[in-house]
């Protein structure tokens, strides 16, 4: 979802009268959308900063997998990131890697990563898809428990892998609650009532490590597809 690419598209929805609403990730043009509704990326980023430095006390050598430059959300988890490994000054951010959303190649970059770097003290990975192909690879490079993995979101692939303790750190969205509010913003724009729609709304993440990954109060965010009847 490239936020430049996609305001023409948009534009065409708006020039026809139609509102819209972006969630999740949202496009550089603002002017043209009723409402953004998104998680709090940047602080997403520093809380897995925070994460790594922990698991590393605060020295070492560390690196991203992020997706691909140009999208709002995993532009600011990165961003998020860098800012706050900042606060570690014997920590270094030796290497940023691309995987364009595949975790076959988030796989291949990590083992490179670990190779490369023999004394890696974490890896943070971006997004869903970067979590799963970073946790395996550490995983058949003989690393886990030597290289922390934090990842993004809650897929059950990563779940699964945060309670083998490959990934230690989860930074979860609430993605039902932004569709939820989606709709709620939606409504009050079609019913005369668009004063009420703020033109942007974060939400908190959640953290959920491995040894929290058991409590209710955590597991409840994992991500889940259910069936509305």
């Amino acid at each position: 979802t490239n936020e430049k690419a996609l305001i023409n598209p948009i534009k065409q929805f708006v020039h026809a009268g139609i509102p819209v609403i972006s969630v999740d990730t949202t496009i550089s043009d603002h002017s043209i959308l009723k409402s953004r509704i998104t998680s709090n990326n940047v602080q997403g980023g520093a809380a897995a900063a925070d994460a790594i430095a922990k698991f590393a006390h605060d020295k070492g050598d560390v690196a991203v997998i992020n997706v691909k430059p140009g999208i709002s959300t995993t532009d600011a988890r990165q961003k998020g990131f860098v800012a706050e490994m900042k606060k570690f000054p014997h920590m270094k951010i030796v290497a940023t890697e691309y995987d364009d959303d595949s975790p076959t190649k988030a796989f291949t970059e990590a083992q490179l990563l670990l190779l490369k770097y023999p004394h890696l003290k974490g890896i943070f990975a971006t997004n869903v898809f970067s979590g799963e192909g970073v946790g395996k690879a550490v995983v058949a490079s003989g690393k886990k428990g030597k290289v922390d993995v934090v990842g993004y979101d809650a897929e059950p692939q990563e779940v699964k892998l945060l309670k083998q303790g490959v990934i230690t750190t989860l930074i979860m969205q609430r993605p039902a609650e932004e569709g939820r509010l989606a709709v709620e913003y939606a409504h009050d724009i079609l019913t005369g009532h668009a004063s009420k729609v703020p033109a942007s709304k974060e939400l908190a993440n959640v953290v959920a490590t491995t040894k929290t990954a058991s409590n209710p109060d955590v597991a409840k965010y994992f991500y889940k597809t259910k069936l509305v009847k």
